[in-house]
């Protein structure tokens, strides 16, 4: 796999921005990122001047929700949106959250979602089930690479309110169909809400094209940012169906009557601290200046791809991702050995990943195949996979 010269330097120069690369096999974004040396300086600028000035200076709240809606403008032109439809948030699940509880349900009402799904969405339908009487079906789909539209399709019924999944499996690494879904919904005047935390950053997301009612995504995986910091898409047309669920000052017009602020900044919840924000932006600019997200979804797949490949010729490794539609998580297991194990024998070897060990989904080992990974850690990583394989169940039990 050939990566010209170019590319190599670019590599080389990107990596230096990202010390936490350099100090292990870095493949576990999918939990959280490498944080840029820019978003570091960024929140750190910020913390100084609310030490040394105090927080609560003239023009402070201003300044504050202007920044606030610039970042919000900067990721809806990243992710295919307008500006208004983006409201920040602490994390996808508080995206999800609010975007489920944000809608009126009666007992009995549907929501469809699929096995392979994160605790981030599965509680939330859980907590609608308890609180409001929502039926929760789910659709077999396997391991995503086939059959997806037509298991959701099958799950529809007449008491059908949405459709929840997740644009990039944890569990498997598949890549579902959204716009596919979003089709299927559409037929059946069904909603969609999203589970962005493994799409936003390491595959191509154009938020108007896939035609979703709601699209949660995380700060602190594949986008770089820290803790504590997300984004929630809500399409301008279903602004009337989903309801903040939270009210709070500067959320409502100031007018004596109940009335929500415009756009999405309806939804924002609690305050924000202000070094994450901004750690967040100078990522969020950084990606889309210095990285170029269109190159960085293409390395991404092609060193997932790879990976994938070396992991399939090795006896003993069993691989859950589907070749096709993938990026850049690659989840496996190897016979003998626990996921637990598998995690921690590699971390012993300089490669830092993950294991999946939550019902019902795939139980499996995961690497999290990012741009800044090298040709050579790649390979070293499938390596190191192999010589688990070779030593049995010696070390981990």
């Amino acid at each position: 796999m050939a990566i010209g010269t170019a590319t190599d330097a670019k590599v080389d120069a990107l990596r230096a921005q990202l010390p936490a690369v350099q100090t292990t096999g870095y493949f576990n974004t999918g939990s959280n990122g490498p944080i840029p040396i820019v978003a570091y300086e960024a929140a750190d600028a910020v913390a100084r001047r609310e030490l040394e000035q105090g927080r609560i200076v003239p023009g402070a709240y201003t300044d504050n929700r202007d920044r606030n809606r610039r970042f919000a403008a900067m990721a809806a032109a990243i992710f295919g949106a307008d500006g208004d439809e983006i409201a920040l948030t602490h994390s996808a699940t508080e995206g999800l959250g609010t975007a489920l509880m944000g809608m009126t349900w009666n007992p009995g009402d549907e929501i469809i979602t699929t096995f392979e799904e994160h605790p981030g969405l599965l509680l939330p339908l859980a907590l609608l089930a308890r609180r409001f009487g929502v039926v929760t079906r789910y659709a077999d789909i396997g391991d995503g690479s086939s059959g997806v539209v037509e298991a959701l399709g099958s799950r529809i019924t007449s008491r059908t309110r949405v459709i929840a999944v997740s644009h990039v499996l944890w569990s498997t690494g598949a890549v579902l169909p959204l716009r596919e879904i979003s089709e299927l919904a559409r037929q059946h005047e069904v909603m969609v809400v999203v589970d962005g935390a493994q799409s936003a950053g390491q595959v191509p997301v154009d938020l108007h094209a896939l035609n979703v009612d709601a699209y949660a995504m995380a700060g602190q995986k594949w986008l770089c940012g820290p803790e504590a910091t997300g984004l929630l898409y809500v399409r301008r047309d279903s602004f009337a169906d989903i309801a903040p669920t939270f009210a709070r000052y500067g959320q409502f017009e100031p007018s004596g009557y109940f009335i929500p602020a415009q756009g999405a900044m309806r939804y924002e919840i609690g305050e924000f601290y202000s070094p994450a924000v901004a750690a967040q932006e100078a990522a969020l600019r950084w990606l889309r200046d210095e990285v170029d997200l269109a190159w960085a979804f293409d390395r991404i797949a092609t060193l997932g791809a790879e990976f994938r490949r070396r992991l399939t010729s090795i006896d003993g490794v069993k691989v859950a991702t589907p070749s096709e539609p993938m990026a850049g998580l690659v989840n496996f297991t190897i016979a003998g050995l626990s996921p637990q194990d598998v995690t921690s024998q590699l971390y012993e070897r300089g490669y830092t990943i993950r294991y999946v060990e939550t019902a019902p989904c795939t139980v499996s080992a995961r690497a999290s195949i990012g741009w800044w990974n090298t040709e050579e850690e790649v390979a070293g990583l499938a390596a190191a996979v192999a010589d688990l394989v070779d030593r049995g169940t010696g070390e981990g039990g």
